[in-house]
Order: structure tokens, then C-alpha cells, then sequence
């Protein structure tokens, strides 16, 4: 019986399997003479001299990866690339530069007919804007199965895949956790947490060895007060990936196909509120309802000798001040912000050309915001009446 042949190739990961580094060294460098365009091939022989121990070799090879991946319109990749040399020399922050440099002169010449891979947020920046950017993000490699983000913790970074694949898993009340969806190489994720001062909305789970570009707010608001520009890109990011998951969460706007929750979307205004900031007060006409963004708002009332009595405090992706918009009715209570707070408005005007566009919500909105003015009236009597507990609007 005749043995089939491996090609150098597979000889390649086939001794790098067994731990025997310098036959597969020399197995890549004879594929790589013959495909010298296989990219990922190159990594792994440079991977191999740096385990070599020949680093001065590892790092040129790098630097040729990098370049080349830039080149071709791969960013992700030699941002990745790039880290692996910052590792080994850190004294070599000027690659940064050419990398910006390269990518910017391919999205300038790449024809129309060849689109670039497109990045979240990061295919929109200049190169200033970008080589700011890579001083400041974290490139993080994940083995298989390991967890990345856990669901409920604390999370206000925004992650891309550079390499591999992850699985986003949820675990249904009294149920087994399950993979809801896989991302590959580009997907990002963690944007409700990024965008929303929210904890963490499923776990996140390498389904192989990964690489994992991490953009962490604080740094990116750094870049923000240098390149204002940045925080419209991210509000952009926003609108089409964060608000139609929050619509499409939202009782008020699930029933809506996807399509439909874009229109709605466009017709949202961004309001950055200070701290202390009243919204409206009781008895002031219902002009808009309001989606919080990132921050918090306190819902309250107050009794005849005007003293505060606190309703509910309403946190990311919470909306409220639907009630008076629907019945037009005065509103019940004030609210105020109680931190600097972002907060997407939809004023009446659009909402009732909403209902009258999208006739399902008439009923859905009309069920919720009975139910809420029930708990609403609920709440003020045993407020009036010396309970004085925090309620839920």
C-alpha cells in the first residue's frame, strides 16, 4: 500500500505537532520557496526562529509580515504582527508609523472593484488618527476554550478579532449555557459594555487559539480629546451595531424586523447631559422619550412640601418618559441626570410618525406603558403614603 506523500507544508505542521521546531523550520522555509506569498506560513517560521532562539532573523521576518499584511489591506493582521515585534524590541515604536502609513496609501489606491476588509471604527481612521490608536491598544492571545468575557462582569472595552473564532454564549434562566452565535476574524464585540457603562451581556469563549485586539474606553477617550473626529466614528459604530441590539431587546421595539429598527434608529438624537441636569419636571408636557446611553438618570417626585422623594434611578439601555409620550399626558414625575450622562431622545413628533409607519407598535407600546403607568401610580401612592423604597420605572 503506498503512503500518500505530505507536501512540505503539512510536513511543516505535522512536525511542529510533535515539538520538533527546527525540522519544521526547515520544512516552512522549503514551502515558502516555493508559495512565498503564504503569509501566515512566514508567521510561523518567524514564530519558529524566535523559539530558536535566532531572534535578530524572527524580528526581520516579522517586520516583512507586517509590512506585507499592511500593504494588502490586512490591518488587523499587522497590527498583530506589529505587537509581536514591540515584544521582542520595544524600542521600535516607529513601525507604528509605517504601518499606519502603508495602510492608508492601500485604502487611497485599492480600485473600487477590490474592497478592503472592513474593520468596525478602525477602517474610517487617518493615519494620524491610527498610528495614535496603536500605541494604545492591547493585543491579547487566548488558547482554545478559554473565556474572554464573562456574563454579568463589569466590561467597558471593545474587542475585534484579529485571528481565530469565539462563540457568544447565554444561559437561559434554569438552562444550560449555549452558543447563540460564532464571530471570525473582524467581528467585534463588548460593544454594549464599551458604549453603554453596562456589565458584560454573555460570555465570550475562544472556540480556538485566538488573538484578540482589545480598545479600552479610557484610552480611546485620551484620543478623543487630541482627534475629535474619533468620537463621531464611534457614535456611528453606535448607531449601526449598539442601538439596534438595544432596540431589538427593547419590548417596546422587538416586534420591528431589522430593517424597520434601522429607520427608527435615524430618527434618535444624541443629547450629552452634565451632571445634575433636570430633564423635565411633573407637569410639563411630554415632548420626547429617551433612551440612556451611557450614565444614569433618577426618576422622582416630590410631596407638597417640596421635598425630594427618589421613584428609581435608570441606567444604560434603559428608556423612559414613554408614558407621557403615548397618552399625551403631563408628566408624573422629574428626571435629572445624576452623572454626565449620554441620552438618545426620540421626540414626539417622530414617534407618532412612527406609529402611524409601523402600525404593530400601537398596540405593543400601548400594552407596556399601561402596565408601567399602573406601577407608576402604584409607586407615587405608597411614596405619598411614607413607604419611601426605590421602585423600578
Amino acid at each position: 500500500m503506498n503512503k500518500v506523500r505530505r507536501t512540505y507544508k503539512e510536513e511543516a505542521l505535522f512536525l511542529l505537532s510533535r515539538g520538533d521546531w527546527k525540522k519544521a523550520l526547515e520544512a516552512f522555509q522549503k514551502h515558502l520557496e516555493k508559495e512565498p506569498e503564504d503569509l501566515r506560513s512566514r508567521l510561523k517560521k518567524a514564530e519558529l526562529l524566535e523559539k530558536l532562539g535566532k531572534r535578530k532573523e524572527a524580528l526581520t521576518e516579522y517586520q516583512g509580515i507586517a509590512e506585507a499584511y499592511a500593504s494588502d489591506g490586512f490591518l488587523l493582521q499587522a497590527i498583530s504582527v506589529n505587537k509581536m515585534i514591540l515584544r521582542m524590541n520595544p524600542s521600535l515604536r516607529e513601525i507604528h508609523e509605517r504601518l499606519a502609513q502603508l495602510y492608508a496609501q492601500k485604502v487611497q489606491t485599492a480600485p473600487s472593484s477590490r474592497r478592503l476588509p472592513n474593520i468596525p471604527f478602525l477602517s474610517d481612521l487617518t493615519q494620524e488618527e491610527l498610528q495614535s490608536l496603536l500605541d494604545r491598544v492591547q493585543i491579547n492571545t487566548y488558547p482554545k476554550e478559554a473565556i474572554l468575557c464573562q456574563e454579568g462582569e463589569p466590561g467597558d472595552s471593545l474587542m475585534v478579532i484579529c485571528r481565530g473564532k469565539v462563540g457568544i454564549y447565554k444561559r437561559a434562566k434554569g438552562k444550560e449555557e449555549v452558543c447563540v452565535r460564532e464571530l471570525e476574524e473582524g467581528d467585534c464585540f463588548g460593544e454594549l459594555g464599551f458604549f453603554l457603562d453596562r456589565n458584560r451581556q454573555a460570555t465570550v469563549k475562544s472556540l480556538v487559539e485566538c488573538e484578540v485586539m482589545e480598545l479600552n474606553r479610557k484610552e480611546l477617550e485620551e484620543i478623543i480629546r487630541k482627534y475629535p473626529r474619533v468620537n463621531e466614528l464611534l457614535e456611528d459604530l453606535f448607531q449601526k451595531r449598539v442601538l439596534d441590539n438595544l432596540l431589538a431587546l427593547s419590548p417596546l421595539f422587538s416586534p420591528l424586523s431589522v430593517a424597520d429598527r434601522k429607520e427608527v434608529a435615524k430618527r434618535f438624537r444624541l443629547l450629552n447631559l452634565p451632571a445634575e441636569t433636570l430633564i423635565f419636571k411633573g407637569g410639563d408636557p411630554p415632548r420626547s422619550l429617551y433612551l440612556i446611553q451611557r450614565g444614569e438618570v433618577e426618576i422622582f417626585t416630590q410631596d407638597r412640601h417640596k421635598k425630594h422623594i427618589s421613584v428609581g434611578k435608570l441606567g444604560g439601555g434603559d428608556f423612559f418618559g414613554e408614558i407621557g409620550v403615548l397618552f399625551n399626558t403631563p408628566r408624573m414625575a422629574f428626571a435629572k441626570t445624576t452623572q454626565p450622562t449620554d441620552l438618545l431622545e426620540l421626540d414626539k413628533e417622530n414617534f407618532d410618525r412612527l406609529l402611524k409607519k409601523f402600525p404593530q407598535l400601537q398596540s405593543v407600546t400601548k400594552e407596556i406603558s399601561s402596565r408601567r403607568l399602573i406601577r407608576m401610580k402604584e409607586a407615587l401612592f405608597q411614596l405619598k403614603s411614607g413607604r419611601t423604597e426605590e421602585c423600578w420605572v
